[in-house]
């Protein structure tokens, strides 16, 4: 937060304004403030009872009698009492017309009093801090557990436990010293505050819902809640109090705000395409991790990658085709199609040519597929037929491919003609040259966008002094730790690729071998077995990073923009829209055959169904990603968050229990809310 001065006269104060508080009184939101401050005081004083008499247990139960009381339930008794006594004596305040101070009257008058609002605040905020480094100091030394902890020493930390250490550290410091600067009127923690509260709410949900989410644990088979009371009220009764006292103080810091967090929030939201896919990934998220433990375990991380690799290539080129106005039905059958041309060229050949090796099948198979979708865009062009009716009618023909050679129901696999597997040979001196290059190509894509977050965080501290946002702290924070990743990651990944080609360049001597199979999606085998981490995902990664570089960064990228967003306009700039629609589909017909060759990788067969269904499922993912079927609008991060959905509730929803026919009406509801939230921010964008 940085240092704060004791004096707000030099801290501009625009975006708040100071409210007519006999107004505000007579408003809705003020009769609501009133409601939640007395249910929150009722809630503390039953949560203090229902420990007092038992029903609740807190701490080390085993053995012990529900009259003895230990510390952990004694100071949570004390607690519950006073924040009880705090929130009554505010509400009653409130409602007599007592001390009423809003934050903006506390802060611009210095020697105002501290009003019962502004003592709730303070006192949420500092118990939210100490509770927050207590947690952290108690999975640290080893006393609370977290994750899988079987046959595992107190001193041994998982990721879990290390993840909460590190963020109850940071949300201590955080909260305590926003508690400070509100006690010494800095004007710049008003705005902390806000964000403290917002996010504290956030973890009380999150709280919440675990109890939700393990009631059926609890509750006795047939039976209901209140079979186990007491259970039901461990797990909820803490999340739903800290969730409304959250809610109460932030409906208290936002009095007359014009730019409160969540409007902060909002607005940011709105200037990016997959603002609902930003949202439902992590509330997905959110949800998994808080309903089982396994959740963040890295074979489910693997797990999820894993199942995403074929969705997420195919939708680089969907959303490709979207934004430029146009999709594309028939990528599930070109997908079949492609990788049914790279098994046979290996085994059987086609188009009247013998059988090859691995890369020239490869190339064949790029070749056929790019024709594939040269036909989709020549049909589109010459007859100006919608691309929905045109790639309806090819994914039915190209599907036919599929069900003619591999007929009869059969696979083909590769292990029933008996050929040792796929092996390629490199010369090292080319892997070294190339890794060069490709270390050059993303050092150069590194240093345009180190530069564009350097020229943005170098204007925000330029216009810092004279910058009028409560809110400048918090951007500035953000644009300093883009800046940051960009530069770590770049020089990683320049830093990496340098010293594979040393090597390579060291052993020039001989020729590496590999199985193209494990290069392209095989295991890694620097991770465990049980981890599913497959080479895949590097390759999805990598193409995600360089199409999203062509999309935003270069004038190609540019053009598809102008095509989606308004044709007549390409035109008149002198863009070749035609052109563009044919190349976008060749590029995502290109990119359904990778993920083809990558799936045959892992799988070594082919059958006629292969990709069926494929095509909807990556226009929803590209949907949510924010991609407008209308065109001129979307991006490939947005398709990749979208598709990680797809990926994280394929493996969640099993983890969970749940059944997994309930996977498309989950998937369904997604979709809509995605898209709502798109929406929403949309218009406030406009």
């Amino acid at each position: 937060m940085g240092e704060m001065s004791p004096t707000s006269g030099s801290i501009p104060q625009v975006s708040f304004a100071s409210p007519d508080v006999e107004d505000y009184r007579a408003t809705s939101n003020f009769t609501w403030t009133l409601v939640l401050l007395a249910i929150v005081g009722i809630a503390s004083l039953i949560l203090a009872e229902q420990l007092i008499t038992g029903w609740l247990a807190l701490g080390e139960r085993a053995n012990i009698s529900r009259r003895d009381i230990n510390v952990i339930e004694l100071v949570s008794i004390v607690g519950c009492v006073i924040w009880a006594l705090v929130t009554l004596r505010t509400a009653w305040g409130f409602w007599r017309h007592e001390n009423f101070v809003s934050m903006d009257v506390y802060f611009s008058d210095r020697h105002s009093r501290r009003a019962p609002g502004v003592f709730l605040t303070i006192l949420l905020l500092g118990i939210v801090g100490v509770v927050s480094l207590f947690l952290a100091e108690q999975v640290l030394t080893g006393w609370l557990a977290l994750g899988e902890r079987a046959n595992i020493s107190r001193r041994d930390l998982n990721l879990i436990e290390w993840l909460v250490i590190v963020g109850g550290l940071l949300w201590g410091i955080v909260s305590l010293r926003t508690v400070y600067g509100l006690w010494r009127h800095d004007r710049r923690a008003w705005a902390w505050a806000q964000w403290v509260v917002l996010i504290t709410a956030v973890i009380g949900l999150g709280m919440f819902m675990s109890g939700v989410t393990d009631l059926h644990t609890v509750v006795p088979r047939g039976g209901t809640i209140f079979d186990n009371l007491p259970a039901a009220q461990e797990l909820l009764g803490p999340g739903s109090l800290l969730l409304l006292s959250s809610l109460v103080v932030y409906r208290f810091l936002t009095i007359g705000v014009h730019n409160s967090a969540t409007v902060t929030i909002r607005n940011s939201l709105a200037s990016v395409p997959g603002a609902g896919a930003i949202v439902g990934f992590f509330a997905i998220l959110m949800l998994f991790s808080i309903s089982t433990d396994l959740f963040l375990e890295p074979r489910s991380i693997a797990s999820i990658l894993a199942t995403a690799i074929t969705r997420g290539i195919v939708a680089i080129g969907i959303t490709f085709l979207m934004i430029s106005g146009e999709f594309d039905l028939s990528v599930g059958s070109i997908y079949g199609a492609g990788a049914l041309v790279f098994l046979l060229m290996m085994t059987e050949g086609a188009f009247g040519l013998e059988p090859v090796s691995v890369i020239p099948a490869a190339i064949i198979a790029l070749i056929f597929a790019g024709i594939l979708g040269l036909i989709n865009g020549l049909i589109l062009i010459r007859f100006n037929i919608p691309s929905f009716i045109v790639t309806l009618g090819t994914m039915l023909a190209y599907r036919a491919i599929l069900l003619v050679v591999v007929a009869d129901g059969r696979i083909l696999r590769y292990a029933d003609y008996r050929l040792p597997p796929p092996y390629v040979w490199f010369n090292r001196w080319i892997l070294g040259i190339g890794a060069l290059v490709l270390a050059a190509i993303i050092g150069y894509m590194g240093i345009m966008l180190i530069r564009s977050s350097w020229q943005a965080l170098r204007s925000r501290l330029q216009n810092y002094r004279n910058d009028q946002g409560d809110f400048r702290d918090v951007f500035v924070f953000l644009n300093a730790l883009r800046l940051v990743v960009f530069l770590a990651v770049a020089l990683g990944a320049v830093a990496l690729l340098v010293m594979a080609a040393v090597d390579q360049l060291n052993h020039t001597d001989t020729l590496l071998e590999v199985s193209f199979f494990d290069l392209m999606n095989g295991r890694f085998d620097f991770v465990d077995r049980d981890v599913n981490l497959r080479s895949g995902v590097m390759w999805w990664l990598i193409l995600v990073v360089v199409f999203q570089f062509i999309l935003t960064q270069t004038r190609y990228g540019n053009h598809v923009f102008a095509v989606g967003g308004n044709p007549g306009a390409a035109r008149a700039q002198g863009i070749n829209v035609n052109r563009v629609k044919v190349t976008n589909f060749i590029i995502c017909a290109m990119l359904a055959c990778v993920a083809g060759i990558i799936n045959v990788s892992r799988l070594s067969n082919v059958d006629p169904l292969m990709g069926d269904g494929l095509e909807l499922e990556v226009i929803a993912a590209s949907v949510i990603g924010g991609a407008l079927l209308t065109g001129g609008y979307g991006s490939i991060f947005g398709a990749l968050l979208g598709v990680l959905i797809f990926g994280m509730l394929q493996t969640g929803l099993v983890l969970v229990g749940v059944d997994a026919r309930a996977f498309s009406g989950v998937i369904g509801i997604i979709i809509i809310v995605a898209v709502t939230i798109n929406n929403s921010v949309r218009r406030v964008r406009t």
